[in-house]
C-alpha cells in the first residue's frame, strides 16, 4: 500500500495540484473556490488548532453540518491532528445526537449553522469541552454564540466556543505545525479513521469502525475501476455523514484523483447548480435519475399514439446505437443518420439540463430499474450502478464504464472476494472490511465471521461474474400463503411512475400485497387540473375517488412485470413525504420499512379490512 493514511494523501496532492481548485461551495449566491494549497495550509492551522486545544491523537471529534467546504475542512484538520472524527447527519433527531454523541464519547464538536447548535445543545452532551461553529458570532438568528473566543456560554458552563477562523487563527499563532506532521507521519494503516454509525434500516445507531487502511484500500480499488482524473468536475449532493459519498466521491475523486468537487446548496436546488456547474462527473441516488425519466414518461403518456410510435423508435434506436458503442463497434452512417435525429427530438433539452459534459454518473444506496439505466444510456448518458454498504467502506462491486449491465451492480472491486450462502446472503472479504462495532463485541462477532463480512443483502452472481441484488435479508417477508416478496424491487417499479413520488409495500403475513403511496404533487396537480377536479387541498384530493382509482391503475400498470403473488391489490395515498426529518428515511435515503408501517398501522389495518380492491390479473 502506497499510502498508510489519508492525510499523507492530501498533503501528496497538495503538493502536486497547488493552484489547482480542489473545491467550491456556495456562499451568498457565489461558488467560492479553495485551491490544492490554500486547503493545505488552512487544514494545517485548523489542526494545529486542535492539538493547542488538547486533543490527542484518537480522540473523538463529531462533525454536524451540510456538505460545503468547511465540512472538508473540519474532517482534514480532525485527521491530521491524529484524531477520529464522527460524522454525524445534519438530520439527526436531539435523541439519535445524545445517543451518538455519548456513545463516541466526543470531546470536540464542528457544527454548521445555529439551528444545528440548538439542536446539539439541547442533546445536554456532557461530554463535550470544545464546540467549533462554522458561522460567525454576530449571527442574529440565534443567541447561541459567545461573544468572544473562548468565552463560555452561561446555561454549559464547560463548553469553550471557537469560530472555524478563530481555531484555524490559534493554530497559526502556536506554531504547532510541527506537531501536527509528527502526528500525520505516526498515523498507521490500522489506525482508526473514523466512526460512522449506521441504524440500517431499523435498529439503534451503532459505530461503524473504519480504518485508514480500510477506505485507503477502497478507494485504490475504486480509482482502478473508475477513470476519474484531474480535469473532471465532480458535483455534490450527498451528505458527506454518508459513506458512499464521503468515499466515492470526496475521498477517491479528489483526494486520490485530484478531481474537483462542487458541493451543491441544497438537493432542492440540485438542477439549478448542474446548470451552473456542468459536472463531468456525479454520484447519486437512484431517485434523482427516476425523477428525470419519470418527466419524459409523462410526455410519452400524453402524446398521441403516432407521436409515441414515433418516441419508442427513437428511443430503440438510439438505445441500440449506445450499446453498439459500448461494445467497441462502429455504427453505419445510417444509424449515426438516424440516432442523430433521435437525440436531437428527444434528448437535447435533457443534456442541456445536465451541463452538457457529463461523462458518467455514478448511483448507489438502492437499486436502479433498469429501464431508467437504458433510457440514460440512449440520451448518451452513463449512469454506472455500484453496490457498498458502509460496513465495507463502502464500496463492494461497481460497473464500469465499457464494462457494465443494467439490473446488475458490476463486477466486485479487484482486491475483495464474494461468495453467496446457502440462503443467498451475500459475503465479502477484503482489506476494505471494519474493525467492527464500536462497544458492540457480540454485534461484530455476528456481523464478520472468520473475516467474511455478511452484508444483510440477498442476491447471486450472474454468468458473467456480475453481482445481482435481490433484496434485503431483513426486508423479504412471507404472505399468509407462504410466498416470498421483495418489497424493494416493487417500489422501485413504482418508483417509475410519473405519479408516484415514494411507496412503501407491505404484506408480511397477509393475503396479499399493498402499498403506501407518496404522490408526486406536482405531476398530480396537473393531472387534476387537465381533469377539472377540484379541491381545497392536497389532504381534500387524495380522498377524491377519481384520484383513488387513478392510482389503482398506476399499481395495476405494472403486473405484467410481476408473479401473481407479488401484485398489488390496494393502496393507501399519504400526504406526507417520508423524509429524514421525520425518520422514515435512512440518512442515504433509503425508507424505513418498520417505522413507517408503524406509523401508518392505522391505514394498513383499513386497509386489508376493506379488502383487496384491484383486481388481479389472471395468469
Amino acid at each position: 500500500m502506497r499510502h498508510t493514511s489519508i492525510p499523507a494523501v492530501f498533503r501528496e496532492q497538495a503538493t502536486a495540484l497547488r493552484a489547482r481548485p480542489m473545491v467550491y461551495s456556495k456562499a451568498t449566491g457565489h461558488w467560492r473556490p479553495l485551491t490544492w494549497q490554500q486547503m493545505r495550509l488552512r487544514v494545517d492551522h485548523a489542526a494545529a488548532g486542535l492539538v493547542a486545544l488538547g486533543v490527542e491523537p484518537g480522540a473523538r471529534v463529531a462533525i454536524v453540518a451540510h456538505s460545503a467546504i468547511e465540512w472538508v475542512l473540519a474532517d482534514l484538520a480532525t485527521l491530521s491532528a491524529g484524531a477520529v472524527d464522527v460524522p454525524i447527519p445534519e438530520t439527526s433527531t436531539v435523541d439519535t445526537l445524545e445517543h451518538i454523541l455519548a456513545d463516541a464519547d466526543c470531546t470536540v464538536a464542528f457544527v454548521g449553522s445555529p439551528a444545528l447548535l440548538d439542536r446539539l445543545l439541547a442533546a445536554r452532551p456532557e461530554g463535550l469541552t470544545t464546540i467549533i461553529h462554522f458561522f460567525e458570532r454576530d449571527d442574529r438568528r440565534t443567541g447561541a454564540v459567545s461573544t468572544a473566543p473562548g468565552d463560555l456560554r452561561p446555561d454549559i458552563t464547560s463548553v469553550r466556543y471557537l469560530s472555524l477562523l478563530e481555531l484555524e487563527k490559534l493554530g497559526a499563532e502556536r506554531a504547532l505545525t510541527g506537531e501536527v506532521d509528527a502526528r500525520v507521519a505516526a498515523l498507521g494503516a490500522d489506525d482508526l479513521l473514523t466512526l460512522i454509525y449506521t441504524s440500517g434500516t431499523t435498529g439503534e445507531p451503532k459505530g461503524v469502525m473504519l480504518t485508514h487502511g480500510n477506505v485507503i484500500a477502497n478507494c485504490e480499488a475504486c480509482a482502478r475501476a473508475l477513470p476519474v482524473q484531474t480535469d473532471d468536475v465532480l458535483l455534490s449532493f450527498l451528505p458527506l455523514s454518508h459513506s458512499f459519498e464521503r468515499t466515492a466521491g470526496y475521498y477517491m475523486a479528489s483526494l486520490f484523483a485530484g478531481a474537483t468537487i462542487y458541493y451543491a446548496e441544497s438537493a432542492g436546488r440540485l438542477f439549478r447548480d448542474i446548470t451552473e456547474v456542468r459536472p463531468t462527473l456525479m454520484t447519486g441516488v437512484p431517485r434523482v435519475y427516476e425523477r428525470i425519466y419519470a418527466r419524459f414518461t409523462q410526455v410519452y403518456h400524453r402524446a398521441s399514439p403516432v407521436r409515441r410510435r414515433l418516441l419508442d423508435l427513437g428511443l430503440a434506436i438510439a438505445r441500440r446505437a449506445a450499446y453498439a458503442r459500448l461494445r467497441g463497434e462502429r455504427n453505419r452512417w445510417p444509424m449515426q443518420l438516424a440516432e442523430r435525429v433521435a437525440r436531437e427530438q428527444m434528448f437535447d433539452r435533457l443534456i442541456e439540463g445536465l451541463g452538457g459534459r457529463v461523462r458518467f454518473f455514478v448511483s448507489g444506496g438502492a437499486p436502479l430499474a433498469p429501464e431508467v439505466g437504458e433510457f440514460f444510456l440512449a440520451a448518451g448518458v452513463l449512469i454506472l450502478e455500484g453496490y457498498g454498504l458502509t460496513e465495507a467502506s463502502p464500496v463492494i462491486s461497481v460497473n464500469r464504464p465499457h464494462d457494465l449491465a443494467f439490473g446488475t451492480v458490476g463486477r466486485p472491486l479487484d482486491n475483495l472476494r464474494v461468495r453467496i450462502a446457502d440462503d443467498g446472503e451475500i459475503l465479502i472479504c477484503g482489506p476494505n472490511v471494519m474493525r467492527g462495532y464500536y462497544g458492540r463485541e457480540a454485534e461484530t462477532a455476528a456481523a464478520v465471521v472468520d473475516g467474511w463480512l455478511y452484508t444483510g443483502d440477498i442476491g447471486h452472481i450472474d454468468a458473467d461474474g456480475r453481482l445481482v441484488i435481490t433484496d434485503r435479508k431483513k426486508d423479504l417477508f412471507k404472505s399468509s400463503g407462504g410466498k416470498y416478496i421483495a418489497p424493494q424491487r416493487l417500489e422501485g417499479l413504482l418508483a417509475q411512475r410519473p405519479l408516484i413520488e415514494q411507496a412503501c409495500v407491505v404484506g408480511d403475513g397477509r393475503p396479499w400485497c399493498a402499498a403506501l403511496i407518496v404522490p408526486d404533487r406536482e405531476a398530480l396537480r396537473a393531472w387534476a387540473k387537465r381533469e377539472r377536479i377540484d379541491a381545497r387541498n392536497d389532504e381534500a384530493l387524495l380522498r377524491k375517488p377519481e384520484v383513488i382509482a387513478l392510482y389503482d391503475s398506476e399499481l395495476q400498470s405494472i403486473d405484467d412485470k410481476l408473479e401473481r403473488h407479488e401484485q398489488l391489490r390496494s393502496h393507501r395515498l399519504i400526504a406526507e413525504p417520508f423524509t429524514t426529518r421525520n425518520g422514515l428515511l435512512t440518512p442515504s435515503l433509503k425508507i424505513r420499512r418498520r417505522a413507517i408501517i408503524d406509523q401508518y398501522s392505522t391505514e394498513v389495518d383499513a386497509m386489508y379490512a376493506a379488502g383487496p380492491r384491484i383486481r388481479r390479473r389472471q395468469s
